[in-house]
């Protein structure tokens, strides 16, 4: 038997006990080591604010949608039982797109688990879903050199997008109406970090009055989405990277959209975007996902950690505060 955790209803999460089964040639077992909540679709998730089952369809998700459902993709565990044919021994580190559980039984032939090489720290290892998750909105809206570029939302992964940025741009504006986590982002080095109602003076004070080249949304907040139109360069590109789940997100367009000619991209983790098919592939963007979330000391991205038999509580303290969380980590004791 083992733990796992289950949304039960909205706003509610529990542990549920759950037999383990013995894995067959082509599975593993893993024992979880640590597990990284996401704020963004995981909190979707947990508040029922998912419009339909195919939004969060993963094969290792369980249960009905939308209540009770078990829900998560972030998981770093050691292999305690290995099949035949899987591909892996026993003691092998792995990262896995499994809800929270201490331990379960997994198909390694699909692309849901993932060798973690030895040197990988497993805190690293953690957060290097949402590192490849700010990858790929780099790539589909690159920052070129010297560009003005604005990053909205300063959870894991807009400081991730921010970092990435931060390497071409010529000025980087964060935006976050929390002053912890404007805080916590000192180690990206931008030119200016404010609230949202301080932004315009800091758009037009950066970009010299044009706005900016490219806006990325991490957010999540209808209302940013709005104030990105009004802060884009003519021409200029906005990166919805957030996911808004089932939250209205009303837009005026009139006038910066028409005269202005923005692009809105969106910029989702799942699909490689067009043109770059031929040259990138999941292999591709984990590897480099991995080796650029290893150059960084991940340790000042968490906020708490919580025991996995506290993990209701981590829900409720994002859900309630998120002002005060950044990374949240759930860690368990090894079996």
């Amino acid at each position: 038997m083992t733990r796992a955790l289950w949304f039960t209803a909205p706003r509610t999460a529990e542990l549920r006990e759950e037999a383990v089964r013995e894995p067959e040639a082509g599975e593993v077992q893993v024992q979880a080591l640590c597990s990284l909540v996401s704020a963004g679709t995981e909190m979707n998730v947990y508040r029922g604010q998912v419009g339909s089952a195919a939004e969060v369809a993963l094969p290792t998700v369980a249960g009905e949608f939308p209540f009770p459902i078990k829900y998560g993709y972030q998981v770093v565990g050691r292999v305690v039982v290995a099949g035949d044919a899987s591909g892996y021994e026993t003691g092998d580190r792995v990262f896995c797109q499994h809800p929270h559980q201490e331990r379960f039984t997994v198909d390694a032939r699909v692309p849901i688990v993932f060798p973690l090489p030895p040197a990988v720290p497993v805190l690293t290892a953690a957060f290097s879903s949402l590192y490849r998750t700010a990858l790929n909105c780099l790539l589909d809206v690159p920052v070129r050199v010297g560009e003005c570029v604005a990053v909205s939302g300063l959870g894991v992964v807009g400081s991730f997008c921010a970092h990435l940025a931060r390497k071409t741009a010529g000025k980087l504006l964060l935006i976050d109406p929390a002053p912890r986590r404007r805080e916590l982002a000192a180690w990206i080095g931008a030119d200016a970090v404010v609230a949202p109602d301080e932004a315009p003076a800091a758009v037009a004070e950066l970009s010299d009055g044009r706005g900016m080249d490219v806006i990325i949304e991490a957010s999540g907040a209808p209302a940013a989405l709005q104030a990105a139109l009004r802060s884009i360069a003519t021409e200029g590109t906005i990166a919805a990277v957030a996911w808004y789940g089932t939250r209205e997100v009303p837009l005026v367009l009139t006038p910066e959209f028409h005269f202005r000619r923005p692009r809105i991209i969106s910029s989702w983790v799942g699909m490689i975007g067009s043109g770059q098919q031929a040259r990138w592939t999941p292999e591709r963007q984990r590897a480099v996902a991995l080796a650029g979330v290893g150059e960084i000391d991940v340790e000042r991205l968490v906020t708490q950690r919580f025991a996995f038999a506290d993990a209701p509580q981590a829900y409720e303290l994002i859900d309630q505060h998120p002002e005060e969380t950044l990374g949240v980590v759930l860690d368990y004791e090894e079996g």
